[in-house]
């Protein structure tokens, strides 16, 4: 919490994207937390009132909080947004009705909860090495200059 409050205060930063921050809603056994107090703080924080809070809603061990992440501040990314819109570009059959939902707002993620459109932060690429050249072009990772090794291309 310093640190964010440094950063914010010195430093003038707007906001903060957390990286797997579905991590932050979890105990110390692991277990996801209905009121996870990591996320509570930083959201209620006087000094970060004016930040953007962005939360990639999921993390490495299988958690997907994907319009239920904790918190009323906090925006997600919307991977259900990527993963429709990469298929769409790809050709996929069947996937317009999804698309669809995607480009009105994700509706079906977030308005359950009682969260709007503006929680979503829909992208279609970002620092995974997986452009959207790549989508149509590979089944999986094209990324050599990270030291990934050549995939094979669509038929």
């Amino acid at each position: 919490m310093d640190c964010l409050r440094y950063w914010v205060r010195e430093t003038h930063v707007d906001g903060f994207r957390f990286d797997e921050g579905s991590i932050l809603a979890r105990g110390e056994d692991g277990t996801p937390l209905p009121h996870p107090p990591v996320v509570w703080q930083i959201e209620l924080d006087e000094e970060l009132a004016d930040s953007k809070l962005i939360a990639e809603a999921w993390d490495a061990a299988g958690l997907y909080q994907i319009g239920h992440f904790p918190g009323d501040r906090w925006a997600e990314w919307n991977g259900r947004y990527r993963d429709d819109i990469r298929r769409f570009v790809k050709g996929e059959a069947g996937v317009v009705g999804a698309v669809a939902t995607r480009l009105a707002g994700s509706a079906d993620l977030y308005e359950d909860d009682g969260e709007l459109p503006v929680n979503s932060i829909n992208f279609v690429t970002c620092h995974d090495g997986f452009t959207l050249n790549d989508v149509v072009s590979y089944d999986v990772k094209h990324n050599e200059n990270n030291g990934e090794k050549q995939s094979r291309r669509h038929r």
